[in-house]
């Protein structure tokens, strides 16, 4: 398996739970986060699991 790189974070990756921020605010539900980029994917409601939304901004991902 190839490894990603440690800005990019996914709820598989391996690296265990972390909290998901965009400009300061705390994103639920991330499934992708990219903190180069500045873009967090998330599910917004958990009765629609097959859609996501985008929210872009400064991302910054912390390990609890």
């Amino acid at each position: 398996m190839k490894t990603k790189p440690q800005w990019i974070h996914e709820p598989d990756d391996g690296r265990g739970h972390r909290k998901v921020f965009v400009d300061g605010q705390e994103v639920g539900r991330a499934i992708y986060a990219d903190e180069r980029r500045g873009f967090v994917r998330f599910i917004p409601d958990v009765r629609t699991p097959f859609t996501h939304e985008v929210m872009r901004g400064r991302v910054e991902v912390r390990f609890p």
